[in-house]
């Protein structure tokens, strides 16, 4: 199928997740694959929201060590949090979980060339190789399953043409476990620049782009018009930020109309 995101309240990889979830593709058989990375002190909890009036599924990852991404005090600075990073993982590292998983080749494929993407971009950000980036922990947590999710989704529903239209961000700055970081953070930035990926700045004070987000559209994504065409379904999937935004991401199956 080809698919079509509307990304006006941004994007994250909880968002893809839940929307692809909220198009059709099988919940059950998700937690299955993610079950078969063997990674331990998390959770997962799907569930149907109603989120700034508009119906939606909630793809929620419980860490045991909590990131604090959703958390708009600490995003903004209002609050001091105690960052709890134990394990360290390289690139090497997060290859290995994921050839050592049941995922089907197709979505090891997909999964990997994301994790390659942010890998880079972060690297250039803090001006290392790729495979020097650590992720820690937390983060690491979050992005493996969250992009281990995302291209389980894509290939579980046969997806052949991603399309993206309408991605906002916003602006101001963002706490992070280096410090504050503008909006777009660097890394966010450096994937944009790379990919040439239209956006458009709104008059919004927050950060509406995450890494993830960003890198997940930039592997599988034709930023491109898209020709004229038909919705045939639609899903939606919830942000965990509650901005005085929709906080959703819309996607929908689409049929090119042929000339």
């Amino acid at each position: 199928m080809d698919i079509l995101f509307d990304c006006s309240s941004g994007v994250s990889g909880d968002m893809i997740v839940g929307a692809l979830l909220d198009l059709g593709a099988n919940a059950n058989e998700l937690k299955t694959a993610i079950k078969s990375l063997n990674l331990k002190k998390y959770a997962i909890f799907i569930k149907k929201i109603k989120k700034n009036g508009v119906f939606c599924t909630d793809f929620d990852v419980f860490l045991e060590n909590n990131n604090f991404d959703h958390d708009l005090d600490y995003l903004s600075g209002k609050k001091k949090v105690d960052l709890k990073l134990e394990e360290k993982r390289t690139l090497k590292d997060v290859k290995q979980i994921l050839q050592n998983s049941k995922l089907t080749e197709k979505a090891k494929q997909i999964a990997m060339k994301i994790f390659e993407i942010v890998a880079e971009s972060e690297g250039k950000a803090h001006g290392v190789k790729k495979e020097e980036v650590i992720f820690h922990e937390s983060g690491a947590m979050d992005s493996i399953i969250d992009i281990t999710s995302i291209s389980f989704c894509l290939d579980n529903l046969k997806v052949k043409n991603v399309y993206v239209e309408n991605l906002c961000e916003g602006h101001g700055k963002v706490q992070t476990r280096v410090g504050f970081l503008p909006i777009p953070t660097p890394a966010v930035k450096n994937i944009m620049d790379k990919f040439s990926i239209p956006i458009s700045h709104i008059d919004f004070e927050g950060e509406l782009i995450t890494p993830t987000g960003i890198a997940a559209l930039a592997a599988i994504s034709k930023f491109e018009k898209v020709q004229t065409h038909k919705s045939l379904k639609t899903g939606f999937g919830a942000g965990k930020r509650n901005y005085n935004l929709p906080c959703v991401l819309k996607v929908s199956q689409i049929e090119i109309e042929k000339k």
